[in-house]
């Protein structure tokens, strides 16, 4: 497995424009400022207890909302929030009733990964023997549950949807019975393609791992190589691969942690930088610069650093950064270097502790959706709007 999808972090043939990016336009607003914008919220009946709650996955460009929240059963539902604030809870038939952990540990439940402009929501289930299955769920509230052909049935393996286009397409990973990833895609009437990156490695915790689909059927994601080394790719709709290696990923132990594609073909990511394993942003075109960032507060030692998590159709990238206290902020960073670093008041503010705040979601109007834990370790959603 990669380091990315079973470590503590959410895991080219380029000229390298600077190591830093545009730093003379990066700004850092205080938390104050930043927390005007922000509304936090939970799911009826969210739990109240350490490690569980409520958390934001994808917003779409109406505003609505999905992700998991985690009772105080253990039980692990799904969620819409309109965008009028009103709440659906649901589960993927077959899920887990009651896993005891939301979807940030992969353990099972209901886990919505993302939704489309449309409203159509994509994501996963586990079930009670610790298999995972895709699922997407139309407006009108019926689930589809799918496997994807040669996913795996023994604990921990199946299928992992991460993202939908606006078509219906769906795009993510599955787990062969010999614990090898392998890239999918779901079109909108069921049929499923499988995949995998000429660079993608063939033994076990290996192989293709995508993250990101645009209305274009470019899919975007990671392929771990047969040292364990990440490389992004993109693929085109006709099957096309792009492969690169962000500029300094080359030194590190681990290369790419994260690939997302926006309607433009702009693509956005992190990566493991050097000897000193210190994650980077990176932005640009496969067909031409990729540029490398920093964002403000990143620690400089193993795994502290920026973490990008989404892009959207402005280039507008959002992410975690985790500080030298090994404590995370969420940032926002535009496309001209532009970064806004802050807190949600009252998050968790402890030494050590890898949690914080951060984005994982961004519309085309550029309001963000995320999660935070609080100081008593409890998870919440968070909506930002510029």
């Amino acid at each position: 497995m990669s380091i990315k999808h079973g470590g503590a972090k959410p895991r080219p043939r380029f000229t390298r424009v600077s190591a830093l990016g545009p730093l003379a336009l990066i700004v850092v607003l205080p938390a104050l400022c930043a927390s005007q914008k922000l509304v936090t919220f939970d799911a009826p009946n969210s739990s109240q207890s350490p490690y569980l709650g409520t958390a934001a996955a994808s917003i779409n460009l109406w505003g609505a909302i999905v992700g998991d929240v985690t009772d105080d059963n253990g039980g692990v539902h799904g969620y819409l929030r309109a965008t009028d604030g009103k709440f659906t809870e649901f589960d993927a038939p077959g899920a887990n009733p009651s896993p005891g952990y939301p979807c940030l540990y992969f353990v099972g439940g209901t886990c919505p990964a993302a939704i489309n402009d449309l409203g159509v929501i994509a994501g996963w289930d586990g079930d009670v023997n610790g298999v995972f299955h895709g699922f997407v769920r139309t407006p009108d509230g019926k689930i589809t549950v799918f496997d994807a052909p040669g996913a795996g049935t023994a604990p921990n393996q199946g299928t992992l949807p991460y993202a939908i286009d606006d078509q219906g397409s769906v795009t993510g990973y599955y787990q062969d019975a010999g614990n090898v990833y392998h890239g999918f895609v779901r079109s909108a009437d069921g049929n499923v393609l499988s995949f995998d990156s000429p660079e993608a490695g063939a033994g076990p915790y290996l192989g293709t791992e995508p993250e990101s689909i645009n209305n274009l059927g470019e899919v975007a994601g990671i392929a771990v190589d047969a040292n364990g080394f990440g490389h992004a790719f993109v693929r085109s709709a006709d099957g096309h691969f792009t492969t690169f290696d962000p500029p300094g990923s080359a030194g590190s132990d681990y290369g790419v942690n994260g690939v997302f594609v926006n309607d433009l073909g702009v693509v956005a990511g992190g990566y493991w930088q050097g000897a000193g394993n210190v994650s980077f942003g990176f932005e640009g075109i496969p067909s031409g610069i990729i540029s490398a960032f920093q964002v403000p507060q990143a620690g400089t030692a193993a795994f502290d650093g920026a973490y990008p998590n989404a892009v959207n159709l402005e280039g507008t990238t959002v992410g975690n950064v985790t500080d030298s206290n090994v404590e995370n902020h969420t940032f926002v960073r535009y496309a001209n270097g532009q970064t806004i670093v802050f807190d949600v008041p009252g998050q968790m503010a402890v030494p050590g502790s890898d949690f914080g705040s951060a984005a994982y979601g961004i519309n085309a109007l550029g309001v963000v959706a995320g999660r935070w834990h609080d100081a008593n370790a409890v998870l919440h959603a968070f909506i930002w709007a510029p």
